[in-house]
């Protein structure tokens, strides 16, 4: 049996920035690696 937790983020207006900007880089990396394929 496996279990898997979940959790509501409440980050504030700094925190969710970087989280934006993180994702954003790795978005662009996986983007760029599919197309080096």
């Amino acid at each position: 049996m496996r279990i898997s937790y979940q959790y509501r983020l409440k980050p504030n207006k700094e925190q969710q920035k970087n989280i934006d900007n993180t994702l954003e880089l790795l978005r662009y990396q996986y983007n760029y690696q599919l197309a080096q394929r």
